[in-house]
């Protein structure tokens, strides 16, 4: 059968046992390292970029009186690609998102409705950014996303 003490603890005593408790928590959450796992949310912008500047850049006259406007866009595309790519900086491999997108088969430039498609979902998505960065980082998504919007609303409109 447990036996339980009786014996009263002090004010003193107490305090005493409380500050080390408190200080080993606090030292303990110090001395560790934040990790941070969550994936640099720029990446899938600057990657969405890349894959625009490419494919945009590929419109041939099966595009028709759009080939023109889907070049000047594959230039704004290629801008984003370059500053977000800047921003995120080198990655583990040691290259910027961007380098190695270029690789693979020829590019096809979709068809213009795919086109408004994708803008419209890579301005949600980094409108969303935006709101989530802070400083720089969130005024750079905030301007692909107006980008974004104005090439649907107003360039292929």
């Amino acid at each position: 059968m447990p036996v339980s003490s009786t014996t009263p603890v002090s004010r003193r005593r107490f305090v005493a046992v409380t500050a080390v408790a408190t200080g080993v928590a606090a030292t303990g959450g110090c001395a560790l390292p934040l990790v941070d796992d969550e994936p640099d949310p720029l990446v899938p912008l600057a990657a969405a970029a890349a894959r625009d500047a490419r494919e945009f850049a590929a419109a041939d006259a099966s595009h028709g009186d759009d080939v023109a406007r889907l070049h000047r866009m594959a230039d704004a595309r290629r801008t984003h690609a370059e500053r977000l790519s800047a921003e995120i900086g080198p990655t583990d491999a040691g290259e910027t998102p961007s380098d190695g997108a270029a690789a693979g088969p020829p590019a096809i430039c979709p068809p213009i409705g795919e086109v408004r498609t994708r803008l419209r979902d890579d301005a949600r998505r980094a409108g969303e950014v935006a709101v989530a960065a802070r400083g720089e980082r969130s005024a750079l998504a905030a301007a692909v996303s107006a980008a974004c919007t104005t090439a649907v609303e107003v360039v292929l409109a």
